[in-house]
């Protein structure tokens, strides 16, 4: 690896924001780059911990931070291995590189003169040599995950001393989890997160949760500390000609964003990973009081930007996700029995562990459940469907099809294997030749929301530990919009975690189908309103 002979470099070795600013005068499309404005990034580009995350609003300037201490850390022989820098898929990565990083290293000769491109056009934006060390740029896709063998082609023979994941709200977990391995020959493994925030508790807004969640809080002359982030939409202030400015919690004096520090909010998790948040709130080149009008006067009734966008905070609609309280609310008095007369119809979610939700109908349109439980074993999920005298089921095909293939085959009832799929029009397509059955992912996940949120066309065994997980499950989908990026369309999808009773009630909903009205006990309430085609049967 060369060594580097210029006084001023070695001087800023440890300091990459005074490597970039005095030592180097970073030369960027629209002018310099400057902590002028932006003094909130002064201690992300000179930290060297471990563990980092960015929960930002748009053009906040942490991806450039990052760049710039993954060039800075070659070059200076802190990244020996070099860094791995993941998009959400190639094209992104393709622009960034031409529309970002080329433009950096082709202006400033500070960079340039350490950089080798790799040879080829794609090398060239995909892999460069920085002092002997590799810069790394690919797509973390779910197309790049090769079925089967559990690794991408994209990180095959790639050892890095640090992984950047660039908008980690995009990408599959899958990627993600395989980029880290890519760590284990350095003896730095720095991780950096960041990205715009999307639906509470995933993503950026997850990794935030377990960060030391830094927050930007400016100091007042009257000696209060206020942080806009925490204390919006009280701390906007707007002036005669509607202007509007951030001020004191406490006097209302305008306060400055270059006067502030960062400090934690979660100090006990500061040796595990530092959390950066920072909104619009904190760019002088937005008015508080324009954000504040489209906080409360959304354009085209879009809040979700307005969150996401502008104030650096995660957002889903009531009407796109289930909450607890929904659940609860569905529950009865009747404790989950051992069996049931029946009849009664099942749907299973196939992992290592199986999750089983069992009812039956009750009326034309409304479905009660009887019981719901986690097992290991196949043949307990047998005497349990035997138990319940269920007569109709629907399994997941995956990622286990042969063994739900010899279950199906091991019973005599009405069973089918259930797929997916993003691209089927709407409906449920049953095959009595495969005994499978196909439908639309985003359909049959409307279909449970609207059973458990309609008003009464779902009853619920009474409140247990069983049920919180239940209720806990059922809840975790989100529906989020998203665009085709082959038909170029607008769509919905349902973006979920730990989901497996969500799909076993998708699963049921769809066996309940092929079973008859069936009687419950206690009180029957009049049912008048429809759920959807589901109970139109």
């Amino acid at each position: 690896m060369a060594s580097i002979d210029n006084l001023e470099e070695r001087a800023a070795r440890r300091n990459c924001g005074y490597w970039a600013t005095e030592a180097n005068e970073i030369h960027l499309q629209k002018g310099d780059y400057s902590f002028a404005g932006r003094e909130y990034l002064v201690e992300p580009m000179s930290s060297l911990f471990r563990r980092r995350c960015y929960m930002k609003s748009a053009q906040g300037g942490g991806s450039l931070a990052e760049i710039l201490k993954s060039f800075f850390g070659m070059i200076v022989g802190y990244l020996p291995y070099g860094v791995f820098y993941l998009f959400p898929s190639d094209k992104d990565m393709q622009d960034y590189s031409k529309g970002v990083m080329n433009p950096i290293v082709q202006s400033n000769a500070c960079i340039k003169k350490w950089v080798k491109a790799g040879k080829g056009s794609s090398d060239a934006a995909g892999l460069k040599t920085v002092n002997g060390a590799n810069l790394y740029m690919r797509g973390a896709g779910l197309s790049q995950i090769i079925e089967g063998e559990g690794e991408s082609a994209a990180l095959k023979g790639i050892s890095v001393d640090k992984v950047v994941f660039d908008e980690i709200e995009l990408m599959d977990p899958m990627a993600i989890a395989k980029a880290i391995g890519r760590m284990k020959n350095s003896s730095v493994k720095e991780e950096v997160y960041i990205g715009n925030p999307g639906i509470p508790g995933r993503g950026i807004d997850e990794i935030f949760s377990g960060s030391d969640q830094r927050h930007w809080f400016r100091r007042c002359s009257c000696g209060e500390w206020t942080c806009a982030e925490l204390t919006f939409p009280e701390c906007v202030k707007i002036r005669p000609d509607g202007t509007g400015y951030i001020g004191c919690q406490k006097c209302g004096k305008r306060i400055l964003a270059r006067d502030g520090e960062w400090v934690p909010q979660e100090r006990e998790k500061s040796d595990y990973m530092h959390g950066y948040r920072w909104s619009c709130l904190t760019s002088p080149n937005n008015d508080p009081a324009e954000i504040l009008d489209n906080f409360t006067n959304p354009p085209q009734g879009n809040l979700a930007d307005i969150y996401r966008l502008s104030l650096g905070l995660p957002y889903v609609a009531t009407e796109d996700r289930l909450t607890m309280g929904q659940v609860y609310s569905r529950c009865g008095q009747s404790v989950m029995g051992m069996s049931d007369p029946g009849p009664c119809a099942f749907g299973l979610d196939v992992g290592k562990t199986k999750h089983l939700v069992i009812g039956k109908r009750i009326g034309r349109k409304t479905f009660q459940i009887v019981k719901v439980a986690r097992l290991s074993d196949w043949d307990d999920i047998s005497r349990m469907i035997i138990a319940f005298n269920c007569t109709s089921g629907v399994i997941d095909a995956r990622p286990y099809e042969d063994e739900a293939r010899r279950f199906q085959k091991s019973h005599k009832m009405r069973i089918f294997l259930c797929e997916y799929s993003e691209s089927t029009p709407m409906g449920t397509t049953w095959n009595p030749k495969t005994k499978m059955v196909t439908v639309n992912r985003t359909e049959i996940c409307d279909a449970t929301h609207n059973l458990v949120s309609e008003d009464d066309l779902l009853i619920l065994p009474r409140k247990s530990p069983e049920m919180q997980e239940f209720a806990k499950q059922v809840c975790d989908p989100a529906k989020k919009e998203e665009i085709n990026k082959t038909t170029k369309q607008l769509i919905y999808r349902y973006i979920g975690k730990d989901d497996h009773y969500r799909h076993a009630l998708n699963y049921f909903l769809m066996a309940a189908e092929k079973i008859g009205v069936s009687p419950r006990s206690g009180h029957r309430k009049k049912h008048s309103k429809v759920m959807n085609e589901y109970a139109r049967i």
